[in-house]
């Protein structure tokens, strides 16, 4: 959230404005960073009805029950929360970073054409 402000849920953004969301660079960075800190978990822990907790937590941040969750979203661990409801899944790292990288190829390129091609001086 810091890099780009307010990122809405990914279900809740209008249709008329989903391209201009899955065409935006800073989508697939923000997606890799989320996904290296909150859904990193190996293994999810599992909730036990009879006890009404989780068992087997393990230390990492998205193996973490979340906490203060809305009734409509029940029992759920941060990795689940975040990739459930912003699309942001920790196998998607490095797609996102080919993606990033393939950002930089590209208008590198249409700079080196421009720098090139568009000249405005008179001679």
């Amino acid at each position: 959230m810091t890099y780009m402000g307010f990122s809405p849920p990914a279900d809740s953004i209008p249709e008329g404005y989903k391209w201009l969301y899955k065409i935006t660079p800073l989508r697939f960075t923000l997606a890799s960073l989320v996904a290296l800190v909150f859904c990193d978990c190996p293994e999810l822990p599992t909730w036990n009805e009879t006890l009404g907790a989780y068992e087997n937590i393990r230390s990492e941040l998205g193996c973490q029950p979340l906490a203060n969750a809305p009734v409509s979203v029940g029992h759920t661990t941060i990795k689940e929360f975040v990739e459930s409801v912003f699309k942001m899944k920790h196998d998607d790292i490095w797609s996102n970073f080919v993606i990033v990288i393939g950002y930089i190829v590209v208008f590198r390129i249409l700079g080196l054409l421009a720098l090139r091609y568009l000249n405005h001086q008179k001679r």
